[in-house]
């Protein structure tokens, strides 16, 4: 999330983590409360489109992704003080789950900004619980975020300006079939810099894939850091 009255530019790269060939690239435009995404092929083909809206808090926004590929809609609304997350693919009837507010409910992008604000804790140490709401397939994992070194850290090559993290499942009976998530952060300016973990967007053969994405702030304001929400 950008400053009032500012727009943040962001792109980023996602390779497959086998081939590393290219598998889309991002384009982000994000202001103070809003967030448009633009995912591309790698010649500049438009697939699918985002859109977050923080205004319901910036660890669990209002999104809606459009897949253009598959016909396919994921999000979720606020309906009756509790968020509505749905699925649904043309031809096919809506999936939908209710989902009550809580203090460590992450949302889609929103688990970008729960990093930041757990910085201190995960410095510090700290194993930091949070429940993530995934879309598609329509779930909500019981997760763990954690600081490692470099050497833990799934991401290559590592950069001394790093900061990694590890998010995985506090469920031993099926975490075996969650991926982990691994993250690298600018450490001074709190940017994320590489996600390695599954992708939001199905492959084009519409099965679940892994990818390597990294990130560049071209549009980046020296304040933009700590409180602030990139993609």
């Amino acid at each position: 999330r950008a400053n009032a009255g500012e727009t943040l530019q962001v792109s980023g790269t996602a390779r497959h983590l086998q081939t590393q060939q290219i598998a889309y690239r991002e384009f982000h435009q994000i202001d103070s409360t809003t967030h448009n995404v633009r995912y591309t092929t790698a010649d500049g083909q438009t697939i699918a489109s985002k859109q977050i809206d923080y205004t319901r808090g910036l660890n669990t926004p209002l999104y809606s992704l459009h897949d253009q590929r598959f016909g396919r809609r994921t999000g979720n609304q606020w309906l009756d003080n509790h968020f509505s997350i749905y699925r649904q693919t043309a031809g096919h009837s809506p999936q939908q789950k209710n989902v009550r507010p809580a203090a460590d409910l992450v949302i889609d992008a929103g688990f970008d900004h729960y990093v930041r604000e757990q910085w201190p804790r995960l410095q510090a140490g700290e194993t930091v619980p949070f429940d993530f709401i995934v879309a598609d397939p329509l779930v909500k994992l019981h997760m763990q975020l954690v600081a490692v070194n470099p050497a833990q850290s799934a991401i290559r090559p590592t950069n001394p300006a790093h900061c990694h993290f590890k998010a995985s499942s506090r469920n031993r009976l099926i975490g075996w079939a969650i991926p982990d998530i691994h993250l690298a952060y600018d450490c001074q300016q709190r940017l994320l810099q590489v996600y390695r973990g599954p992708s939001n967007l199905t492959d084009n053969n519409n099965r679940s894939q892994q990818v390597v994405i990294e990130y560049q702030y071209s549009a980046a304001d020296p304040t933009f850091h700590q409180g602030d929400t990139p993609p």
